[in-house]
């Protein structure tokens, strides 16, 4: 077994470069299923949103304001355009979306990792991202990846720029930054991060000046430019940013809304923050001046966002891995300090710190805390290769273990026990190197490294169940089939979420609005809805659990004024129209 190993690893010596695309090749199989999804399996809201945008954009020229994430849209309007002819054209398009920003997120991390080679093999970097689950999660808001992506193409250029003092990497780095920000709105404020960065980075140089003009120029032409064009065609030259900001204050009352009432938390949750705060009109879509109305209820929400950023943190990189990753990246840290790289340092922790935006409108997901991949990956790979470069110490190997065994003693404690699995299995695979590292042969880094990788696939357990996809026989793609065949295009179907009413290519009338009637009967809540123009309605899970007050308004009235015309999964899966 041994020499199996010290061969492995000799490969891996020798032929580093190759590594990663053997990683790559590997990994690609393994999550191969989440490459083929049907229709059940995508997300209905974020993820049907931005390929419902890419269809329109291509259909009918519909681009979205700068605030709709306008990148975004035209990606998924060229993944759109080889299947705009078929009836499951969305998950074709959504499939072969997953496979492209897969991919960029596993450049973005091997070119990061490659500019900080000095420090770590990038091959590290890459095992980190082989082993973790992230990649899978961020795949289903499909902004996230396109955005985090170009964040990290533009540090990795950044990146060269400091090693280089060559002005065409700021040039590449302010590029990437403003097709970021046209992926996602975060990209304003990484581009002042940015901007900081580069002057940081140009006054050592004493460049000042034509470093901040490479820095501007791409980005306004890039983010300014589409607000312009936007604007002249149609009239309106506001980017949309403060509305979209102010919505997503109001969903961040989400934090403390007890959910206690009958219809959905997260419009519910919206109309209160407008009683507590305001309406966006009275305060002219002003986050601050909401915040000044009510600063009492604003520090109740900002507490208790703080508090649940552990646990989001825990999640967003894999509840086995999370506090392993931060042992690592503080140990990349102080070797950096080690090395008195003072600016690397400087860099790599201000560049997450965009997401402090989000204490503003106390609204994070684990999305938003994945953004930094890149940076978590690349430090915790300079720890790693740091404490295998240094395992023969004693003092390394007794504080590693010191902060594991707590690791394995908290997740018993809190009964996390996923926790103290990830924790138990790196702390055994440090050990049996320490003790065993005079047998592993001359190639020990790249054996280490081989050993800790097979440690990681076993910390995180199973990759996702191989599937052979059958287009048509989800009952969603049934539904979508059934609407094609039996509506005209521009039917509007009313519905709990809109996944399945856009990819039939009809209007969707969203039964999850706070404007929606629900202290009707249930003969002038169908009333209603026929008032409306709506001539189906469809109903799923989304609609008679998620809006159950909503579903008891509409099943009376089945044999009455509604008929059931399509039905699968014993009733699961529903469209009424009215009666004549």
């Amino acid at each position: 077994m041994m020499k199996l190993i010290n061969w492995i690893g000799d490969w891996t010596e020798k032929f580093d470069h190759r590594i990663a695309i053997v990683l790559f090749l590997v990994n690609f199989f393994l999550v191969f299923a989440i490459f083929l999804p049907n229709l059940s399996d995508i997300n209905p809201w974020d993820e049907a949103a931005y390929v419902s945008g890419g269809q329109k954009l291509m259909d009918g020229g519909a681009f979205p304001a700068y605030a709709g994430n306008p990148l975004t849209s035209v990606f998924f309007g060229l993944t759109y355009l080889p299947f705009r002819t078929s009836p499951y054209w969305m998950v074709q398009s959504i499939s072969l979306a997953r496979v492209l920003l897969f991919s960029l997120l596993w450049i973005g991390t091997y070119l990061v990792g490659r500019e900080l080679s000095d420090f770590a093999p990038p091959k590290i970097a890459l095992g980190i991202f082989f082993v973790t689950p992230l990649a899978i999660e961020m795949l289903r808001f499909p902004s996230d990846p396109l955005f985090a992506s170009f964040a990290a193409l533009s540090l990795w250029q950044l990146l060269k720029y400091k090693h280089s003092g060559n002005r065409k990497h700021i040039i590449l780095s302010s590029s990437f930054m403003g097709l970021a920000a046209l992926a996602r709105n975060d990209g304003l404020s990484l581009f002042m991060i940015f901007i900081l960065l580069v002057l940081l980075l140009s006054l050592r140089r004493r460049d000042l000046w034509r470093s901040l003009l490479c820095s501007l120029t791409p980005f306004f032409i890039l983010v300014g430019g589409y607000i312009l064009l936007y604007g002249l065609a149609t009239g309106d030259f506001s980017s949309g940013t403060m509305e979209r900001t102010y919505q997503n204050f109001e969903s961040g009352q989400q934090v403390v809304y007890s959910g206690e009432g009958d219809f959905s938390p997260v419009i519910e949750s919206r109309l209160e923050a407008q009683r507590l705060f305001g309406t966006a009109e009275e305060n002219q879509n002003s986050v601050f001046k909401a915040i000044r109305r009510n600063p009492q209820e604003y520090i109740r929400r900002l507490i208790a966002a703080t508090k649940g950023l552990p646990q989001l943190f825990l999640h967003a990189y894999g509840i086995r891995f999370a506090l392993i990753l931060f042992l690592l990246a503080f140990r990349g840290v102080v070797e950096l300090a080690r090395r008195k790289e003072v600016v690397l340092i400087l860099i790599l922790i201000l560049w997450p710190m965009h997401l402090l935006t989000g204490f503003v409108i106390t609204l994070f997901r684990t999305g938003h805390l994945q953004f930094p991949y890149y940076v978590v990956f690349a430090l915790s790979s300079i720890g790693l290769f740091a404490i295998l470069s240094n395992l023969r110490s004693r003092i390394e190997i007794g504080w590693l273990t010191l902060f594991l065994a707590g690791s394995c003693v908290y997740g018993i404690l809190d009964n996390k026990l996923a926790i103290f699995y990830g924790a138990a299995v790196f702390l055994l695979s440090l050990w049996i190197l320490y003790l065993y590292q005079s047998q592993i042969g001359q190639q020990l880094k790249a054996s280490m490294f081989l050993l800790l990788l097979c440690a990681g696939i076993i910390i995180r357990g199973e990759f996702p169940s191989p599937k052979i996809r059958t287009l048509g026989s989800d009952p969603k793609e049934q539904a979508v089939t059934f609407m094609m065949e039996t509506f005209p295009s521009d039917a509007t179907i009313a519905a709990g979420a809109p996944g399945v009413v856009w990819a039939a290519k009809m209007g969707y009338a969203g039964l999850a609005s706070g404007d929606v009637p629900r202290e009707q009967t249930s003969q002038e809540f169908l009333q209603w809805l026929g008032d409306q123009g709506i001539e189906a309605i469809y109903v799923d899970h989304d609609l008679y659990i998620v809006l159950p007050v909503l579903w008891n308004l509409i099943e009376p009235q089945i044999g009455n004024g509604l008929e059931r015309v399509f039905e699968v999964d014993r009733g699961n899966y529903q469209i009424l129209i009215f009666k004549p």
